[in-house]
């Protein structure tokens, strides 16, 4: 191992802010994948726990729900599609972490339809809980 000072290209400001941000786009993309598992394992048990409210139900007008499955369907479309922005997000971080000049990619359009689809799945998920009795 050569004890050699580095590079006079290379600042070491820079490179440990770029770990920095590298790390926080990894800790952004672990958070939005505990929104999307959330989303999808609530579509998954909605499903389930209304299906089996209405096998043990005396009489199938107790829940007023048109189709569980629907609803638990659209949960975890959800999920998956946030998933999907979250990834791309990332992937567009990381790219821009490695171009030379460190210019960060616009992703604000990215961030709104996160935002949108996560309000109206709360929306949704209010409005179903409002449903059972």
């Amino acid at each position: 191992m050569s004890d050699a000072p580095p590079s006079p290209l290379m600042n070491i400001t820079n490179e440990l802010a770029r770990e920095r941000n590298r790390a926080a786009a990894e800790r952004t993309l672990n958070a939005w994948s505990r929104i999307c598992l959330g989303l999808i394992g609530f579509g998954v048990a909605y499903e389930q726990v209304t299906r089996s409210l209405r096998r043990h139900a005396a009489s199938a007008a107790i829940i007023a729900n048109p189709n569980p499955t629907l609803v638990g369907l659209g949960f975890v479309g959800m999920g998956l599609l946030l998933l999907g922005l979250a990834l791309v997000q990332h992937r567009l971080t990381l790219n821009a972490l490695e171009q030379q000049g460190n210019v960060l990619l616009s992703i604000k359009t990215l961030n709104h339809w996160a935002v949108v689809a996560i309000v109206l799945a709360g929306i949704a998920g209010l409005g179903v809980t409002l449903v059972l009795p």
